[in-house]
């Protein structure tokens, strides 16, 4: 599977970090410190600017997943939870957890932050796409997570199924894209997010918040709906 990591180097150390276990980086006078989703905080010994500029080195445009806010937070944008504007709080929440990260912050950084998250994600460009085999629909993918479920007024997804399937969950599961830095590869990642019927992989019901990877040509069952992983640039009709 690729690396997901970042690397921080200075003269005395190395720390080498998965993106997806990375919070929000907070200053700390001439250095950070950089928050993790297990709650523990690893002082890096450089500014909040150079942390930024590590960010964009090793990730080139995939650098967007973070947040700058105001001038002492970088924040993984996925994470946002709640931005209270008059409370001056921002809330941030790991992915399939209970572990939240209440943070004070400035109105007007909030401001800011409220518009940034109101824009439409950018779909990253990449080479894959799913397929809903029974409609040919096609549902593009996107760098990060990729949760599926029944289109509903209450709950949100990045794809949203409306298909008239009961029998996919509102929260059904989840892709995640995940990039390998160094060689600009991808890892597909399918994980069932404890739905009622259950996610199938290549007709294999898979264990609920267990990763499984996906290659191209799986195919993958929510309810009466397959649909197929396949690569971007494939004629309308075919499959692999």
């Amino acid at each position: 599977m690729p690396m997901n990591n970042l690397i921080f180097k200075s003269r005395d150390e190395l720390i080498q970090v998965n993106l997806d276990d990375i919070v929000y980086f907070k200053a700390d006078g001439n250095y950070s410190i950089m928050v993790l989703t297990s709650r523990k905080e690893q002082l890096l010994t450089m500014n909040l600017s150079k942390v930024y500029l590590t960010l964009d080195e090793q990730m080139g445009s995939q650098s967007a997943l973070f947040e700058p806010v105001g001038r002492a937070l970088i924040i993984q944008k996925a994470f946002v939870f709640s931005i209270q504007v008059l409370r001056k709080k921002l809330v941030l929440v790991a992915p399939n957890s209970d572990k939240y990260f209440e943070l004070s912050v400035s109105k007007e950084a909030l401001k800011t932050l409220k518009k940034t998250q109101q824009i439409q994600p950018i779909k990253v460009p990449i080479e894959a796409q799913l397929r809903e085999l029974q409609t040919r629909k096609i549902y593009p993918l996107m760098l990060g997570q990729n949760r599926l479920g029944r289109k509903s007024n209450t709950t949100e997804c990045e794809l949203a199924i409306d298909n008239g399937d009961s029998k996919i969950s509102r929260q059904q599961c989840s892709i995640d894209v995940m990039m390998d830095v160094e060689t600009g590869n991808y890892a597909y990642l399918l994980t069932d997010l404890n739905s009622a019927n259950g996610t199938y992989l290549n007709d294999e019901r898979i264990p609920a918040q267990t990763d499984k990877t996906l290659l191209f040509g799986a195919v993958i069952r929510t309810g009466n709906t397959e649909f197929m992983l396949e690569k971007v640039d494939l004629d309308k009709t075919e499959m692999l």
